[in-house]
């Protein structure tokens, strides 16, 4: 299904036995958004992807990754008009827990990561084998 899918390392099979079963392609966040930036744009339609390490940019750039999540968001709805064109399905997982409250955060390093400054906080849902994840549109509109 076309848009993001937010979900735990934990969630995905192999780690898994029951879990979702994990896009071929794997790339790191970066690169993410290094190829969404390129023109032509680099994926085929209907591309699955999964995408990791978001975790460690947010991490890496303390104190300021509440600055640096408005700029990823900003890039991601910059592509979104191609990625809903090619009706991608892009999987981005997350090493540690994805916690919803008010909003919706990491918790890593020992601390929480703004997961909701790029993604909003959409409601939890889950799949046919209880597995949870959470879904959000490529125009990331619900943040």
């Amino acid at each position: 299904m076309p848009g993001y899918m937010l979900l735990e390392r934990g969630t995905l099979a192999p780690f898994n036995p029951d879990g979702v079963k994990p896009h071929a392609i794997e790339m790191g966040f970066l690169d993410f958004l290094r190829e969404l930036a390129l023109d032509p744009f680099p994926f085929a339609r209907y591309a699955e992807i999964r995408v990791v390490g978001l975790e460690e940019v947010l991490h890496a750039a303390r104190p300021n990754e509440a600055e640096i999540a408005h700029e990823i968001r900003r890039r991601l709805r910059q592509a979104a008009p191609d990625l809903e064109r090619r009706l991608l399905s892009v999987q981005v997982v997350f090493r540690d827990k994805l916690v919803r409250g008010d909003t919706l955060w990491s918790e890593f390093g020992g601390g929480r990561l703004p997961i909701s400054h790029i993604f909003g906080s959409p409601p939890p849902q889950t799949d046919a084998r209880d597995n949870r994840f959470f879904r959000a549109n490529f125009n990331l509109t619900d943040a």
